[in-house]
């Protein structure tokens, strides 16, 4: 998952320690003999081109055929484009890097896509004061955040287009 850079130059503290979990989780899925094993280097539309290249660095150690590079708008859009990518197909296992307080958010929208190939690892990170994305780190902020999200979710799975429809243009007109 995309956690954003400070600057032109420097990665955020969740970016690089999802990074360094995603490093050595693909390399102990190499020595399992997994030779189709990929990379998938993630960043956010709307937030700062230096991020892929700064990751792109890091992982410089890895062959280019096996890092792949995905912009989305959102975690939705970026569990498409995952599921679309023709040089990953077929998915038996997706192991999905997210900090503790964000996989909550997660699950839902990745696991509608690749059901049981759905792996989360979660590691503990502290954002940074000054993170362009992260507003707040509190813990009660999030758990809102997530329970929305994923009621959100929920009811877009549950319901049918056509009242998406409706309830879509009564709060958007």
């Amino acid at each position: 998952m995309p956690y954003g850079c400070l600057d032109a130059k420097t990665l955020s503290v969740a970016s690089l320690k999802a990074l360094q979990v995603a490093l050595e989780q693909w390399q102990r899925t190499m020595q399992i003999s997994r030779p189709e094993t990929f990379l998938v280097l993630a960043t956010h539309e709307g937030g700062p081109e230096q991020e892929l290249e700064l990751k792109r660095e890091i992982v410089a150690t890895i062959p280019a055929a096996q890092v792949i590079a995905i912009r989305a708008k959102n975690e939705e859009a970026l569990a498409n484009r995952i599921a679309r990518d023709k040089t990953l197909m077929p998915i038996q296992t997706l192991i999905l890097i997210a900090e503790s307080r964000h996989a909550l958010a997660l699950r839902p929208i990745f696991k509608r896509k690749f059901g049981r190939a759905l792996e989360i690892k979660k590691f503990k990170a502290d954002f940074e004061f000054n993170h362009p994305w992260i507003s707040t780190s509190s813990s009660f902020t999030w758990f809102f955040r997530n329970l929305i999200l994923g009621v959100c979710v929920g009811i877009r799975k549950r319901t049918g287009r056509r009242l998406r429809k409706k309830i879509k243009s009564l709060f958007w007109s």
